[in-house]
């Protein structure tokens, strides 16, 4: 099984805007979990104490904030393809 990248996002976060679009441009799959709208993903993301979005799951590491280097490590890390 693959390993599953999750991005905890809200429509008015441009961070997380440009976390999406990095992850589309390297060809990396994700499912997006809208903090704003999914109560569920908002318990999710207070169970996780973070601060606030984006936050973005590979596989088991959690990693707050959008940090491009820190994010290709970790999917490096966990065997993810990315396109780049």
């Amino acid at each position: 099984m693959s390993t599953e990248v999750v991005a905890y996002t809200s429509a008015t976060c441009p961070h997380c805007h440009r976390l999406k679009a990095y992850l589309q441009s390297h060809g990396v799959p994700f499912r997006e979990r809208d903090v704003a709208t999914d109560e569920a993903a908002h318990a999710e993301l207070q169970q996780m104490q973070a601060p606030g979005v984006p936050v973005i799951r590979v596989g088991d590491e959690v990693l707050m904030g959008f940090n491009p280097d820190r994010l290709d490590e970790a999917l490096r890390s966990h065997g993810v393809a990315t396109g780049a």
